[in-house]
Formats: C-alpha cells, sequence, structure tokens
C-alpha cells in the first residue's frame, strides 16, 4: 500500500503541475472496460484528490475534465462501476452520465449519403433499412454497408455513375445483432493464410509494430509465418489498419474475433512462439534491456501460453531467471497482480525438481511470490 500511495502521490502532483483554471486540461480514457484493477485505483485517487483539481480554496475553480467510455453491457464492468460509484460517494466531483444510443434516422442517412455522395432525399429509402438492420450504431452501420458492397446488394454503376442498391435484398438481410459473430464470417471469407495472419496478429493484442512481426514470424526452419502479401490484403479489406509502421484493428471486436476463430491449443502454440522469439533473439542474446518494451512483450506472451513445456532445460532457468528479476521490479513498480503471474510462471519452468536442481532459485521465487502475494 505504501508504493501504491506514493504512485498516487506522484500523479496527482503531476496533474496539479500541468493544469490550472486558466489552462484547464481534459483526459480522455477509451474503452475503460478493458482497465485492470490497479489502473481504476490511480484514477480513483486522481478524481478524488482534491488539491490535483485546484479545489482546495474554491469549489468552483475545477480545472481538470476525465472523460471516459466503456460498454455498460459487459459483464467486466463491475469493476468500471465500482470505480465510478466510489468517485460519486467521495462528493468531490461531478460525475454525469451519457448513454449514448443508436443514431436516429436523420444521423443514419446523413452518415451513409455523405459516404456514397449522393444526396440524403435519394439515400433516405436505403438509410431507412439499414437503421432497422442495425440500431443505428455507427459502428455496425460501417460493416453492414461494407458486407452489402461485398455481396453486391450495393454497387457502384458506371452508367449511372452512382451508387445504386437492391432495396428487396437488403430488406432480406438479418439484423445485425452479434458483431463478433457478423466479424468472424467475414474472416472466414478470406483467404486461408490471410486468417491465419489474423490471428497471428491478433495474439499481440489491439496493435503491434512491424519491427516485432519482423522478429517473430519467422519459424526456426526458415518459413514465414505471416508474409507482407497477407497483412496488405488485410489492409486492403480494412481488417486491419496501417499508421507508420503499426498495424491496428480498427476494433477490438475484429480483434476478438480473428484471436477466437482457432482453438486455444493453437493460440497457446502461437503465444508461446512468439514469447521464445522475441526473449530468444532480442533479450538473451543481449541486443535489448531485460526491462525494455520488447522485452516486456515477449515476457507478456510467454505468461499468456498456458501449460507451457519446454524441454530445453537451460533455456527454462533463463526464462525463470528473467521472470524472477522482471517480478522483483513489478513489485517496486506496485503492479502485484503482474508480479505474481511473472513469478508463478518461473516456478512452472523449474518443474516438479526445481527445489532439488535450482534450490536457490526457486527459493527466491516462492519468496518473492509470498511477497507479492501478501503486498
Amino acid at each position: 500500500d505504501n508504493i501504491k500511495n506514493q504512485i498516487h502521490y506522484l500523479f496527482q502532483k503531476l496533474t496539479h503541475a500541468i493544469s490550472n483554471p486558466q489552462a484547464p486540461m481534459m483526459i480522455f480514457l477509451d474503452d475503460l472496460h478493458w482497465a485492470n484493477k490497479e489502473s481504476l485505483d490511480l484514477l480513483t485517487s486522481l478524481i478524488t484528490d482534491v488539491g490535483h483539481l485546484g479545489m482546495d480554496a474554491d469549489l468552483d475553480r475545477r480545472c481538470v475534465c476525465f472523460v471516459a467510455t466503456y460498454r455498460y453491457n459487459e459483464g467486466r464492468n463491475r469493476r468500471v462501476e465500482k470505480c465510478v460509484h466510489a468517485i460519486e460517494n467521495s462528493n468531490v466531483s461531478q460525475v454525469t452520465y451519457l448513454n449514448l444510443d443508436g443514431m436516429g434516422e436523420e444521423g443514419t442517412n446523413a452518415m451513409i449519403s455523405d459516404a456514397l455522395k449522393l444526396p440524403t432525399r435519394l439515400t433516405r429509402p436505403l438509410s431507412d433499412v439499414v437503421r432497422k438492420k442495425t440500431l443505428g450504431n455507427p459502428f455496425y452501420v460501417k460493416i453492414f454497408m461494407a458486407m452489402l458492397s461485398e455481396e453486391n446488394c450495393l454497387k457502384y454503376s458506371l452508367k449511372e455513375r452512382r451508387w445504386m442498391w437492391n432495396i428487396d435484398n437488403i430488406h432480406k438481410r438479418s439484423m445485425v445483432q452479434d458483431l463478433a459473430l457478423v466479424l468472424a464470417q467475414k474472416l472466414l471469407r478470406l483467404p486461408k493464410e490471410v486468417q491465419n495472419a489474423l490471428t497471428f496478429v491478433s495474439c499481440f493484442g489491439r496493435s503491434v509494430h512491424r519491427d516485432v512481426l519482423e522478429i517473430t514470424t519467422e519459424t526456426e526452419s526458415g518459413a514465414i509465418v505471416v508474409s507482407d502479401r497477407c497483412l496488405e490484403l488485410a489492409v486492403h479489406e480494412r481488417i486491419l489498419e496501417m499508421s507508420g509502421k503499426t498495424y491496428t484493428f480498427p476494433h477490438d471486436l475484429i480483434q476478438q474475433a480473428a484471436y477466437e476463430r482457432v482453438s486455444k491449443e493453437k493460440t497457446r502454440i502461437i503465444h508461446s512462439h512468439i514469447g521464445l522469439q522475441i526473449l530468444m533473439k532480442a533479450v538473451f542474446t543481449g541486443h535489448v534491456d531485460p526491462f525494455s518494451p520488447l522485452s516486456f512483450i515477449g515476457i507478456e506472451q510467454i505468461t499468456k501460453a498456458d501449460d507451457f513445456e519446454l524441454k530445453n532445460s537451460e533455456l527454462r532457468i533463463s526464462l525463470a531467471e528473467l521472470l524472477l528479476r522482471v517480478g522483483r521490479r513489478a513489485i517496486r513498480t506496485a503492479a502485484f497482480p503482474s508480479a505474481l503471474t511473472y513469478l508463478e510462471k518461473g516456478i512452472s519452468f523449474l518443474g516438479d525438481n526445481g527445489w532439488d536442481l535450482n534450490h536457490e532459485l526457486c527459493l527466491h521465487l516462492h519468496e518473492t511470490a509470498c511477497q507479492a502475494v501478501y503486498l
């Protein structure tokens, strides 16, 4: 608690230093439903701290505004709701809820009119049907329109020099209710090698840098797991977006659909492959620091590979030693759950004979894990 309080205090002082009534600050947090407990605790601390809001002398001198978005219909939001209730009960800040429902008739028609470059009076019949099928959800509208184009229900006429559609066929389409299922079906229409490439990329999360992919996409035999052609096709199909050298899934549900298209056993193998490639090529060779961002990408991949078995005893010991080091670092930064995950993974690499073959290392891992649990 002492370390956590120090971190909270430092962030409070930072926000206090860079904001004032003459230069108010807004902090926008998207997809808050993915936040862990530690992040939500920090957010609660920042908002309920009177000093950093400039309220010590006058309650009207608030100069920091937090805006956060989250999907209210998911089970993981209990943590978010608990955080918001704690902020409300503190009576320090005003909490305003904005429920973002689907677009209305005019909004949906304006969006489709702008996309097709047609007057709103011409797109009205189409937008009315699309709104009923998507409930006005902007992202659903975008996906549904793309599907109509792929299935030739919506196509560009060179003769008319405008977009044309078959309203009867569109009426027959089912509503977009399970977006994850719709996206999964879209993925299945892609070539098999592109599907496999997207699953590989999805194991990194929402985004991945091209340099990291280049380290991990080559197997021990020299075969390339993810080719540039597959990634280019995924970008062309708007399944992936590329900004600079970073590939990003435009929505977390697309990443989820790509990730869940294969079995857990397959994703376990991919995670272990990625983690080992990064650690063996970059960290254990001394090319990067063990506490570098690249190193932590490799470590996170290793920890995601449940029931990961490794026959090379020297490599198992190296991994256990590395996980002990990062576990200790995580404790020093008050990231106790992460520290415990690293340490438990390190213990698993030593196996049942760890106490006999690597007594000192096994002892340090268990002692540090106990410390993480206690803290």
